[in-house]
Parts: structure tokens; C-alpha cells; sequence
């Protein structure tokens, strides 16, 4: 297809106006005092991952605590949902804790009247990756593979929605006033996606915190590792843009108020790296730098040889899977220790959003990719957009940032093209499938590009709708 023969673009408006009011989970005539607990149910949608579903166990009963809450491990894989609930049951034990951990199989039933739902699952995620890995090199071989970008991304994008509209039926009839906290890529089209399905909905990915181990390194020369200590309690960083395209705006001293951004820009541009070519590249065109990384933002930016294919790994062999279940077996049964289980931990914090909207603990964020409600004005309103936040029983606060001009084009464009994708997945559009192509900058040769999304498009067809 190429641009000639394209239907027209889908209008797409930024800077609309519009009220931006507190995003609440109690009524408005409804506080929680500090020594209160309000009984919740928490559904963990994707339970047998192995990094997302230890970590919210550990948030969940060693972290936040959450007495009297009802945590529901929810997987297709039953004997894995079983193990990871005997595992939950046993920490609780160890923490003292009143907190009851269950295992399920069915979504539906598993859903019922459910005040938190933490979705982190895609179906077949390595192998339906590599399948349309495979049909792009047979067709377009020199178009870059990416995660949210291109054919790929597209690709990938319309099977989470698939699935995504799944839950929310079920949501609709379980639990209609349930918050959805979806960790699950690629994340800010997931999230609209149910915000237009009519669903409560926060994004949580903390990638963009890499950018504390990057400055570190070339502020000190030392390394730093998650959760950042040094760096984080001595600085800190305002970002905002959209989910893996996320600008630094502020970067400060914490005990002094020091402004660093002009040490930094004269580091960058004495010839002091940071060990991302495109981020520094684009520094000198715009002044910001981007993060968390160049194999994240290449899925937003027109590709110029300074980055390779990005791949998925793979959760595994055979052997690798039962040494797994034979490890969370012995931990539920109290002959093992939980720490091997908690080597890999989750940057992401949704049990502290939980915390504090139900128990009034303040929580502060990073970042928090909620639905634009002017917290970055020159975006659209329909869209998720990520920022700092913070939450407490009232509700949900993001932190309002104006995005410099130089940089607005490149995370309008990445907007543009979420919206585009998400509209096509609701609406079985295959003339907005084409629009999004057009404004995709991965993309060069859109006639290609449209005939390997077609063939993706065929090749998941038992887990797609029809678009027309």
C-alpha cells in the first residue's frame, strides 16, 4: 500500500480542554480514616508468571501487609495457580498476616465482585512473537523488529485487545465497578483500550526508572542496580510522555534543590556518553533525552541503523518448567525458602496503589500511565499518558508537566499511533489497520508492511475477530 492509495488519517486532536477531576475509587461523599480497613478482593490475572506472580505476593503480604484481603491466583494452568496459592498461604503464615490466597482456573467465577484486577497475561506470547517474526522476514526482511512497533506491535497489540475484551465482558457482569491494573504489554493500548470498554484502568511499568542507573553511572562512574538507593535518595527525576517514550524534564538535588539538567547537557556535549546513541542523538536535536533505553524507543521512532531486532524471551524448556513447579511445591510445603522465588522481583507497585486507595497509605510513583486528563495538556484526552503520581484514599493525582516543543512531535506521533491501533481493534477496522500503518514511522514500505500485518492477521485468526 503506499501513501497515495491510503484512506484518510483518522482525525487526531491535541490540547483539548476539559476539567481534569481527581480520579476516585471511593464514593465522593466516602473517606477512610488511617486506622480504617476496608476488606478487598484482588484478582491476579496471569498468576503463573514468574517474576509478576511472586512479586505480588511479596507486595501483597510482606510489603503492604493487606489484611483481611482475599487474593485470588488465577491461571489457566491449574497445578500452577494451585502452587503459587500454597506459596501465598505460606508466606502469609511466616508475615503474620490475615490474608487468604486462592487458586483458580475459571476467569468468571474467579471475577466475582473482585475490587482489583491485576492483568498481566498474553496468550502464547513467545511463540505467536516468533510466528510473526517469521512471516516479516519472509516479507519485508529488512523492516526492524520491535515489541510495540510495527508490524509486529500491531500484531501484537490487536491479540492482547482480543483478549482484553474477554475480561472486560466478564468484568462487566463479575465485578463492573473493579479498578483493572494492567501490567500486560503493550501497555498504554491495553489500557485504553479497556478504559474505552468502560473499565476503571491504570497502567503500571516502571522502565523508565532505569534512568536512575544511567545518570549514576555518569554523574559517579558506579554502577546501581534496582531499586536505585543511592541515586533515588539523593535526586530527583520528573519524567513524562508515553509508556517506553518518556522524556527527563527534571532533574534535581534532593538536599540542595540544585537543578542538574545543565551539568548534564555540558557532559553530554564535552562528549560524555550514556551509552544510548539514538537518546544522544536526539538530545542534540531537542535539548531531553529520552529513555528508558534506544530498544524501547526505536518501536516510536523512524529506524537509522543505530539499533538491532529486538527479541522475546521465552519462559523455558520442559526441564526448566518442572524444576520451577518442583521448587514452588517445596516452598508451600515449608521445605524451602521463599527467597529463591523472589530473586527476579517486579519493578511494578500495583499492591501499593491497592494499599493506599483501600488503607489510606500515601504512595508516591515514578510513573503511572492513567488516561489523560489534562495531566499532560498537549496530548489528547483519549489517550494513557505516563507521568509521576501520587494516591492516597482520596484517589489517584498525576502530576501536571507541560512536554517541551522540540520533543511534542515525536510523543504526539506516538499517541497517534496507539489511538489509531486501539480504534482498529474495537471497531474490526481494517481501514484504521491501514491508517495505522501510514502514521507507524517503523514502517518504511507500507505496501510491505500492510501484506506481512495481513498475514499475521491470518495466521492468528483463532484468537483475532474479523476486521472489515
Amino acid at each position: 500500500m503506499s501513501s497515495a492509495s491510503s484512506s484518510p488519517l483518522r482525525p487526531f486532536a491535541f490540547g483539548a480542554s476539559a476539567a481534569r477531576p481527581r480520579l476516585t475509587f471511593l464514593p465522593e461523599n466516602r473517606t477512610v480514616s488511617p486506622t480504617e480497613v476496608l476488606q478487598v478482593k484482588i484478582v491476579l490475572i496471569g498468576a503463573g508468571s514468574f517474576v509478576f506472580g511472586p512479586s505480588v505476593l511479596l507486595q501483597a503480604i510482606v510489603e503492604q501487609r493487606l489484611d483481611g484481603a482475599q487474593l485470588v491466583m488465577l491461571d489457566v494452568d491449574g497445578e500452577v495457580a494451585n502452587l503459587m496459592a500454597g506459596v501465598g498461604n505460606r508466606m502469609a503464615r511466616d508475615a503474620g498476616v490475615n490474608i487468604q490466597v486462592i487458586a483458580s482456573t475459571n476467569r468468571f467465577d474467579a471475577l466475582a465482585n473482585a475490587d482489583f484486577v491485576i492483568n498481566c497475561a498474553a496468550r502464547q506470547l513467545y511463540s505467536r512473537f516468533q510466528r510473526d517474526c517469521q512471516i516479516t522476514r519472509d516479507i519485508y526482511p529488512e523492516h526492524l523488529i520491535t515489541e510495540f512497533g510495527g508490524v509486529q506491535g500491531i500484531s501484537y497489540s490487536l491479540r492482547q485487545i482480543a483478549l482484553l475484551e474477554e475480561i472486560i465482558a466478564d468484568m462487566k457482569k463479575q465485578c463492573p465497578n473493579a479498578w483493572l491494573f494492567n501490567v500486560a504489554n503493550p501497555l498504554p493500548r491495553v489500557a485504553q483500550a479497556a478504559h474505552e470498554l468502560g473499565i476503571k484502568t491504570v497502567g503500571f511499568c516502571s522502565a523508565s526508572q532505569e534512568t536512575y542507573a544511567v545518570l549514576w553511572q555518569l554523574f559517579t562512574g558506579e554502577k546501581t542496580h534496582y531499586p536505585w538507593p543511592a541515586p533515588s535518595a539523593n535526586w530527583q527525576l520528573t519524567m513524562a510522555g508515553t509508556n517506553h517514550f518518556s522524556w527527563l524534564l527534571q532533574f534535581t538535588e534532593k538536599s540542595t534543590g540544585k537543578d542538574l539538567l545543565p551539568e548534564l547537557a555540558a557532559k553530554l556535549r564535552a562528549g560524555a556518553s550514556i551509552g544510548q546513541k539514538r537518546s544522544e542523538k536526539l538530545f542534540q536535536q531537542t535539548g531531553c533525552l529520552l529513555f528508558p533505553n534506544d530498544n524501547h524507543t526505536k518501536d516510536f521512532l523512524q529506524p537509522d541503523g543505530t539499533v538491532t531486532d529486538s527479541t522475546m524471551a521465552g519462559h523455558g524448556d520442559a526441564s526448566e518448567r518442572q524444576a520451577r513447579l518442583t521448587l514452588l511445591k517445596d516452598i508451600a510445603e515449608g521445605k524451602s525458602p521463599v527467597d529463591p522465588l523472589l530473586t527476579h522481583r517486579s519493578w511494578e507497585h500495583p499492591l501499593a496503589l491497592v494499599a493506599a486507595l483501600t488503607r489510606n497509605k500515601p504512595a508516591a510513583f515514578h510513573s503511572l500511565n492513567l488516561i489523560n486528563h489534562g495531566q499532560l495538556p498537549q496530548l489528547p484526552r483519549n489517550v494513557f499518558v505516563e507521568t509521576p503520581a501520587t494516591a492516597d484514599a482520596r484517589g489517584i493525582v498525576p502530576q501536571t508537566l507541560t512536554l517541551p516543543a522540540p520533543v511534542l512531535p515525536y510523543v504526539q506521533n506516538a499517541a497517534a499511533v496507539s489511538d489509531t491501533i486501539v480504534q482498529a481493534a474495537l471497531k474490526r477496522s481494517k481501514r484504521l489497520l491501514r491508517d495505522a500503518i501510514e502514521r507507524d514511522p517503523t514502517i518504511l514500505d507500507k505496501k510491505r508492511g500492510l501484506a506481512a500485518l495481513e498475514a499475521c492477521l491470518t495466521a492468528h485468526a483463532d484468537v483475532l475477530p474479523t476486521y472489515s
